[in-house]
């Protein structure tokens, strides 16, 4: 590792934002650690990682877009919004009218 490239980059928290620079980091070869509060990444409590167009840009730019996209995990037909006791409050299928375009 040269001079210019000896440090380490602290990236604070593993949502969308953390966890795309963590991937640039690493193409880079640039030394990085990831602090996430909880255990695992993306547990499958609480808020969601959303991808909206710009960030779908940006990721497909890095080269990570493609494979998340035929991951399958993007195929969003409705989307509902739950109040913290997991009662329901708004849904919507304008996700799959928009695709439908």
């Amino acid at each position: 590792m040269d001079a210019a490239r000896n440090f380490r980059v602290i990236i604070g928290g593993g949502g969308i934002s953390g966890l795309t620079l963590a991937n640039a980091l690493e193409k880079a070869g640039i030394d990085y650690v990831l602090l996430e509060a909880r255990d695992i990444i993306a547990p499958q409590v609480g808020a969601s990682i959303g991808i909206f167009a710009n960030g779908a840009r940006i990721l497909d730019q890095l080269g990570c877009f493609e494979r998340i996209e035929k991951s399958g995990i993007c195929d969003l037909k409705i989307s509902t919004s739950r109040h913290g006791n997991g009662k329901e409050f708004h849904s919507s299928d304008g996700v799959s009218l928009m695709q439908k375009r």
